[in-house]
């Protein structure tokens, strides 16, 4: 009689090893709001960018040495709209899904929120935060939570400050 030889293979996604962040570069942001949009692996690791004068802070969030992740507040003309930001983000668009007051566009990918500072309405500017990730499987109400959390930490924070100047 031959032997039986049964072979399974794991349906289960690969896990994630790494503790999820509490803050992005600094500017807290719940981990039940940013897991999601974060894919497995074995390390987390933060990368931030500041350059003087540019009007934007951003934080890039490696997993495994890959860029997974990123997040900025940058400053804006007072004016500004949702439509102005979403034009150079890559996957949000116009016709996108959209918060009621219209301060927050988002789609599985991106998303973009007009940040909440009388500061900046002060100094004649806006200030709209960004996110941005290359999970598979992320949903929009996913990025909707994270964009919406992530621009009232910067508020609270006083996040935007430095790029104001």
């Amino acid at each position: 009689m031959g032997a039986l030889l049964v072979l399974t293979a794991s349906c289960s996604s690969p896990a994630r090893e790494y503790a999820v962040p509490v803050e992005l570069c600094g500017v807290g942001v719940p981990a039940s709001v940013l897991e999601p949009v974060l894919p497995p692996g074995k390390e987390i690791s933060a990368h931030p960018t500041d350059p003087e004068g540019t009007g934007i802070a951003r934080c890039r969030l490696h997993v495994d040495g890959k860029s997974v992740f990123s997040a900025s507040v940058e400053r804006w003309e007072k004016d500004a709209s949702a439509r102005d930001v979403i034009g150079p983000a890559q996957s949000v668009g116009p016709g996108d899904a959209r918060s009621e007051d219209g301060r927050f566009v988002y789609s599985a990918a991106d998303a973009v929120g007009r940040v909440d500072c009388r500061a900046a309405d002060d100094a004649g500017r806006s200030v709209w935060a960004t996110v941005r990730t290359t999970r598979d499987g992320a949903t929009g109400e996913q990025m909707r939570d994270l964009i919406t959390a992530y621009a009232g930490s910067v508020a609270a924070s006083g996040g935007y400050r430095k790029i104001l100047d």
